[in-house]
């Protein structure tokens, strides 16, 4: 009889982590040695011959509150020369999105240097990701293929840098009708997911049938940037990128669990419980009660929930972490716990 019993058990836990595992379909981290090619770990050249092999650079990318920030270096974009994909399981409804750090060093006049494939190709480019020089200034672009890109503001700058988050999401109304979204973020990356940077645009070319690979484009020489990128992530529900991650839908009770590992350096993760749809807040304090910062504030569905916390930047000590949630039905719930930082 407890073995009967203990096999949903283990079947529902084991079902939780797959689907969870599921959501994220490739991390790349370019944790590799400096000057590698990034053809020696998995990536496929597909054009521009041997000029310029895409390889792996100092620095690597530090983005406060990016679960893929400052592990391992990054790759170098150049103005032109070899092109390459990385594969990953095909993706062929709902949305796909791949998030990264990039931060430019030159600009021109604007080309494409990301751009996502179906899995029998490596010329039908979809949501292409351009930059381009505006003054003193840069600006993101999007286009669905061959069409001109859409631009985001001319407001950001070389040398620093952003997460950009680009989201194909499959329609199908038609065979032309699936949509690109371009996010570009300069501070913390919300919760839950706000309205693009860009978007949504679509264009007169036929849909593509699946999403399975992500190319790097080193462009067109006297258009295309020269840029670093890291931290990729390609993955299938915002919560993925925030890290918060849904671990079941099931909660009997609230609660806030104990952070752990506690004492942590310099990542720790933070698991709740709600039993009922309704508004979230999870923040951190010091032991004056300022705010640190904010993990989760949004309208989140029932479920068990586990967030990281990364203490980079902060000094060792006990700090607080609150939960506020009140339910759609009304219904309140708070409480606090400490955490320690040892460094």
């Amino acid at each position: 009889m407890r073995r009967q019993l203990l096999l949903p058990a283990v079947f529902t836990l084991l079902f939780a982590a797959f689907s969870l595992n599921a959501q994220i379909r490739m991390d790349e981290n370019f944790n590799y040695p400096e000057g590698d090619t990034l053809g020696a770990h998995g990536w496929v050249s597909f054009s521009g011959g041997s000029t310029n092999a895409l390889y792996v650079a100092t620095p690597g990318l530090i983005y406060s509150g990016y679960p893929l920030s400052n592990i391992g270096l990054s790759a170098k974009v150049r103005g032109t020369g070899q092109d390459a994909y990385k594969q990953f399981d095909s993706v062929t409804s709902s949305s796909v999105y791949c998030a990264m750090m990039v931060n430019v060093d030159t600009a021109r006049v604007g080309d494409y240097f990301f751009a996502y494939f179906p899995n029998s190709s490596t010329s039908n480019y979809v949501a292409r990701t351009f930059i381009k020089i505006d003054g003193n200034n840069i600006a993101f672009g999007i286009s669905k293929s061959t069409d001109a890109p859409v631009y985001t503001p001319s407001t950001y700058t070389r040398g620093v840098t952003y997460i950009l988050i680009v989201k194909y999401t499959f329609l199908t109304s038609s065979t032309t009708d699936d949509e690109m979204r371009l996010f570009v973020f300069t501070g913390a990356i919300p919760a839950t997911e706000p309205a693009p940077t860009v978007g949504p645009v679509t264009g007169p070319i036929a849909d593509a049938p699946n999403i399975s690979r992500i190319a790097l484009r080193q462009g067109t020489l006297g258009n295309a940037p020269t840029l670093w990128v890291d931290g990729m992530r390609v993955f299938l529900s915002w919560a993925n990128i925030v890290g918060i991650n849904n671990i079941s839908s099931i909660a009997e009770s609230f609660s806030l669990s104990q952070n752990y590992p506690n004492p942590f350096n310099p990542n720790t993760k933070i698991r709740f419980a709600i039993p009922e749809r309704g508004n979230i807040s999870l923040k951190i304090f010091d032991m004056l009660g300022r705010e640190v910062t904010s993990l989760v504030e949004g309208n989140y569905a029932t479920g068990t929930y586990e967030v990281n916390f990364e203490g980079k930047g902060l000094g060792s000590g006990i700090y607080l972490y609150r939960m506020n949630f009140i339910s759609e039905t009304g219904k309140e719930f708070t409480d606090t716990k400490k955490l320690t930082l040892l460094k």
